[in-house]
C-alpha cells in the first residue's frame, strides 16, 4: 500500500472538499483524506485539487498534478503554488518578448517569487494564481487585437422554462443573439417561445431531456426533433455525459441518438453536452473523446463550468484540452455571486466575468458563450428583475469591444 501524508499551511479547514485527480485534472471518484491521517492514494501519476481561501482571489478550486507513489508526504499549499508559478513564469517569459503585454502579471510574479524564496507557500499561492490568471487574460487580449476581433460569435442566455416575455429578453440585445431552452414544455409552451426567437432573430439550442440511453429514448428524441423541426438550431442530443459509462455500448447508444435526430430534422448542428468540475466530481472529456475516435456524428461540444472550479489560468487550460477533440465548443459559464455560494467566493467577480469571456473569445474553437438568464444561488445571471444584470453588463461591454476590433 502507498501513503501520502498531506500536511498545510493553515487554509485547509475542510478536508472533505478535497479531491484526488488524475493526471490530466479530472476528479477521480476517490474519497477525501480524513483530518491528520495518513491516506491512501490513488493510482499514480495523480494530482490534488483544494479550495483554499487566498488574498485578492477568493476561494476556488486550485490544482497541482505530477504525485507518483514515491511521494511521502506533500504540504499543499506548496504543491498548489509551484504550478502555478511555473505557469505564470513560462508564460510570462515567452510571450512578454514577443511583444504580448504581461505588465499586470509581472508584480504578482515578483511578488510571489519573493514569498517561494521566504518559504511562505500560501501568500507565493495567491500571487501565483494572480500572476497566472493575469497572464492568460493578457495573452487572450493580444490574440483578439491580433485577430481583429471574433465575427458571427454567439451570446446567449440559458432558459430553465418557457415562461420568458419577449420584452425580457430584447433588454439583453444587443448581444443576445441564443438562447437554450434548458427544459422542452410538455403544453406546447414551447413553440411561442420558438416563434418569438424568430420574430428576435435569436438562434435556438435544445436540451434533450432523456437521460437513459434506450430505444424509447431514441423514439422520443426523434418526435421532439420533428415536431420542431426548423425551430431549433443546436440539438444537445445527450445531456450530462459525465453521468454516463465511458465505453463501447455507450457510444452505440450515443450514434443512435445522434442519427436520430438528423433523420428528423437535416438542418440541425448536434452537440455533446457535459459538465466538467471538481466540487461535484464530473467530466465528460474521455467519454468525448472515445465518441470522437470510434466516429460518433456529432457536431460540437456543449461543455459546461462553474466559476469556482478553477482558476482563469484553468479555464484557460480546460478550453485546450477540450479544443483538441477537434470539435467546436458552446461553453456555458455559470457567474460568480457578488457575495458567493456556500464557502466560495471570487475576488472581483465582475472583473471575472469581463476575463472569463475574453479568454473564452480568445479560443476560436469557443462559438458561443452562455449564461443563465437568472441568477440562482450558484450563480449570476443575466437579468436582474426585468433589466439587464451588472453580470450581464460587463458582458455587453466585452461584445462591444470586440465588436470595435472589427472595424
Amino acid at each position: 500500500m502507498s501513503l501520502l501524508e498531506i500536511r498545510t499551511e493553515g487554509t485547509v479547514d475542510d478536508w472533505g472538499l478535497l479531491r484526488w485527480t488524475n493526471s490530466a485534472g479530472d476528479a477521480l471518484p476517490v474519497p477525501p483524506p480524513s483530518v491528520g491521517a495518513v491516506n491512501e492514494l490513488p493510482p499514480a501519476p495523480f494530482g490534488v485539487a483544494y479550495p483554499p481561501p487566498l488574498e485578492g482571489v477568493g476561494r476556488i478550486y486550485l490544482w497541482a498534478d505530477g504525485f507518483t507513489t514515491r511521494e511521502k508526504s506533500l504540504t499543499l499549499e506548496r504543491a498548489l503554488a509551484m504550478r502555478y508559478l511555473k505557469a505564470a513564469s513560462a508564460l510570462v517569459k515567452q510571450y512578454a518578448r514577443r511583444g504580448v503585454d504581461m505588465a499586470a502579471a509581472q508584480q504578482p510574479l515578483q511578488q510571489a517569487q519573493a514569498a517561494q524564496q521566504a518559504n511562505e507557500w500560501a501568500e507565493c499561492l495567491a500571487r501565483s494564481v494572480a500572476a497566472a490568471e493575469a497572464a492568460v487574460v493578457g495573452l487572450a487580449r493580444a490574440k483578439l487585437q491580433r485577430m481583429h476581433g471574433r465575427s458571427a460569435f454567439l451570446w446567449g442566455v440559458v432558459i430553465d422554462d418557457a415562461a420568458c416575455s419577449e420584452a425580457l429578453l430584447d433588454a439583453l440585445k444587443p448581444p443576445l443573439n441564443l438562447m437554450t431552452l434548458r427544459t422542452l414544455a410538455q403544453d406546447g409552451a414551447t413553440r411561442p417561445l420558438l416563434e418569438q426567437s424568430q420574430r428576435m432573430r435569436l438562434s435556438v439550442a435544445a436540451f434533450w431531456s432523456e437521460c437513459t440511453l434506450l430505444q424509447q429514448s431514441v423514439d422520443r428524441l426523434r418526435d421532439a426533433v420533428a415536431s420542431l423541426r426548423g425551430g431549433v438550431r443546436y440539438w444537445n442530443i445527450a445531456a450530462n455525459l459525465h453521468r454516463c459509462e465511458v465505453s463501447a455500448h455507450t457510444t452505440r447508444q450515443l450514434t443512435m441518438l445522434c442519427e436520430a435526430g438528423r433523420t428528423a430534422d437535416f438542418g440541425i448542428t448536434r452537440l455533446l453536452h457535459g459538465k466538467h468540475g471538481f466540487y461535484e466530481s464530473q467530466s465528460p472529456h474521455d467519454l468525448l473523446g472515445l465518441c470522437v475516435e470510434t466516429g460518433v456524428p456529432f457536431e460540437a461540444v456543449h461543455l459546461e463550468w462553474r466559476w469556482y472550479d478553477g482558476s482563469l489560468y484553468d479555464l484557460d487550460a480546460l478550453l485546450e484540452r477540450y479544443g483538441e477533440l477537434g470539435k467546436p465548443i458552446h461553453l456555458t459559464l455559470h457567474l460568480p455571486p457578488e457575495n458567493g455560494y456556500g464557502v466560495f467566493s471570487r475576488a472581483e467577480p465582475m472583473r471575472w466575468i469581463e476575463e472569463a469571456c475574453l479568454i473564452a473569445l480568445s479560443k476560436p474553437y469557443v462559438i458561443a458563450l452562455q449564461v443563465p438568464l437568472r441568477a440562482s444561488e450558484q450563480s449570476g445571471g443575466a437579468l436582474e428583475g426585468e433589466q439587464p444584470s451588472p453580470h450581464w453588463q460587463r458582458i455587453a461591454q466585452v461584445a462591444v469591444w470586440n465588436a470595435l476590433l472589427q472595424d
